[in-house]
């Protein structure tokens, strides 16, 4: 009998041990917390090298076009530049009715009517530089993230691959990194996820008008969100972790 009631006792505190041992405490949920505050600083950053190397060679595009009159060599000088920019595919000139004009990737340039296109229609109406929502390229068939900035009556667009725009975080399985437009509106993500991160930037894009970062749970799932605002660019850096559900959180918005 004793034998019996030694081995049940053996047997609770080891079940007990191990169940203490797989429950995280808190400076294991505030380590994993501080880890995403990193990763979108990290991600900022990342977003921000592109983001000047296309500022700066959209305004050298509209030198060259403005001093070179020989298509040929327009397109070389537009190749050279498009290689100094971080995921760039190409740079593109677009004239004041829409029609593309030079293409860095293709020389002859295709006869294509662009006026349609929202970032060319966003670029008309700033003065600024404009990060266009991804959309998917007419003769590629692949998809981009138009960096955009109006010279006089042309325009210039940075053809560059979706997640440039982000660190990708890839030692993480359970983090995303996004760069969102300053109405909240999702410019890319990756991982790509089709619908609980989506909906939850959408629920909490009203708290990102300066830096910040809340713990939600969302559905079954607790999360840690960090934003950094960028000082010089539209754009806003997100990273997200999932955390273990005994975090403490901040938000409820199931």
């Amino acid at each position: 009998m004793k034998r019996i009631l030694a081995v049940i006792a053996l047997t609770t505190f080891l079940v007990g041990s191990a169940s203490a041992q797989e429950v995280p405490n808190v400076e294991e949920i505030n380590s994993l917390i501080d880890e995403t505050t990193q990763s979108a600083r990290i991600n900022l950053l990342a977003a921000e090298r592109m983001l000047f190397a296309a500022d700066q060679a959209l305004d050298h595009a509209a030198v060259i076009t403005s001093s070179v009159t020989v298509d040929r060599l327009v397109h070389t000088e537009l190749r050279r530049l498009e290689t100094g920019v971080p995921g760039a595919r190409a740079i593109l000139v677009i004239g004041p009715d829409g029609q593309l004009l030079h293409d860095s990737y293709k020389y002859p340039v295709l006869p294509l009517d662009l006026s349609d296109r929202t970032y060319f229609k966003e670029a008309i109406a700033a003065s600024d530089l404009v990060i266009g929502e991804q959309v998917i390229g007419r003769t590629s068939g692949s998809s981009f993230v138009p960096i955009v900035k109006r010279h006089k009556d042309l325009t210039f667009v940075a053809v560059t691959a979706p997640f440039a725009l982000v660190d990708l975080q890839s030692e993480c399985g359970d983090c995303w990194s996004l760069a969102l437009k300053e109405d909240g509106t999702i410019v890319t993500m990756f991982p790509p996820e089709s619908k609980i991160l989506p909906d939850l930037i959408k629920r909490t894009a009203n708290r990102m008008k300066s830096d910040g970062s809340i713990v939600i749970r969302y559905e079954h799932s607790v999360f840690s969100v960090v934003w950094r605002k960028s000082p010089d660019f539209p754009l806003i850096s997100v990273s997200v972790r999932g955390l273990p559900d005994t975090a403490a959180v901040d938000v409820d918005i199931n």
